[in-house]
């Protein structure tokens, strides 16, 4: 069964498309025409953007995979450190991206900046106390 595009939906107004007809014959074709290509349009990129994170899903999974083969391949030599790092740094990292990516609001950008400026401001020197004001010979009142 196929299912028939039934244009831009509430946008279409039989009486504009008559008005239409009157300004220039086949207008209203030709506007329901960009109304349908646009909504095909919206439907392809929304599919495009399903195939994006799908493919991202895919290439994390793989590069676990091969931090893990990698990581068996070091415990099999002998290298029980260098299998740790192998898996540990990178799946933190992996974490952290796909954690904040997850977030609304969140970018990684704003999450590595942010403790940059806190580290900014605890070490930054703090100005350093006015000059005592020097005694002037008399009492002080």
């Amino acid at each position: 069964m196929t299912r028939q595009d039934t244009g831009p939906g509430l946008r279409w107004d039989a009486s504009v498309a008559r008005e239409w007809e009157l300004v220039k014959p086949g207008l209203a074709a030709e506007i329901w025409e960009e109304f349908r290509v646009d909504e095909r349009h919206r439907r392809r990129m929304a599919w495009a953007t399903v195939g994006q994170r799908a493919m991202g899903q895919v290439f994390a999974l793989l590069s676990v995979g091969a931090m893990l083969l990698f990581a068996k391949y070091s415990l099999d030599a002998g290298e029980p450190l260098v299998a740790a790092f192998a898996v540990g740094a990178p799946s933190i990292s992996l974490a952290v991206i796909f954690g904040l990516s997850r977030m609304p609001g969140r970018t990684l950008e704003t999450a590595i900046g942010r403790p940059v400026r806190r580290v900014t401001a605890v070490t930054a020197v703090p100005p350093a106390p006015p000059d005592p004001v020097p005694p002037t010979g008399g009492p002080i009142p």
